[in-house]
């Protein structure tokens, strides 16, 4: 089978990273309802930390995209979305402070859309609302999922490396 050549934000098109998106989106809106326990707490924060450090390198990547005249994925930008993803979440799970910041954070980014339902429903414009968080350390043990993230950034940089693509300036720097 052919692989397409790496474009900036395509990390997010491996079936791994679908996969883990549609899991947290079916497990947040639907299996903690149903089936609330302590293994979908966990799946949720699997899947998150399998995916968002690729949403990370693909933002990244979007804002950098016509600074290189050949792209290639970057294997530091992934790892510093890996490390950067571990630290802040293993903060919310064991700083209430931390905790409380994400709550308010994630509010406001469910906002809009909470807006948009509200206004197509001819309802009252809703306030941003902290969504539930629990400072939890035993959440720190699905941390290994990042390994899958940084497993597939490195092989897609590899890839883009291997095909020849001259590197990839991932910062700005003059020409």
């Amino acid at each position: 089978m052919r692989r397409l050549k790496p474009f900036p934000g395509s990390g997010l098109l491996h079936p791994l990273v679908l996969g883990a998106m549609v899991l947290l989106l079916l497990n947040d809106h639907v299996f903690k309802a149903r089936w609330p326990s302590w293994w979908t707490g966990k799946l949720s924060d699997v899947a998150g930390l399998a995916m968002f450090p690729l949403l990370l390198q693909a933002l990244w990547e979007q804002l950098f995209r016509n600074r290189a005249r050949d792209f290639r994925p970057s294997r530091a930008v992934v790892t510093g979305a890996v490390l950067l993803t571990g630290l802040c979440f293993s903060a919310t799970k064991l700083s209430v402070g931390a905790g409380n910041a994400w709550r308010w954070a994630l509010g406001g980014l469910q906002w809009p859309f909470r807006m948009l339902g509200a206004v197509l429903a001819g309802a009252p414009l809703p306030r941003i609302q902290p969504t539930l968080h629990t400072v939890d350390v035993t959440d720190l043990f699905t941390l290994p999922a990042l390994l899958l993230a940084l497993w597939l950034g490195w092989r897609r940089a590899d890839a883009g490396q291997a095909r020849g693509n001259e590197p990839v300036r991932t910062s700005p720097t003059r020409t």
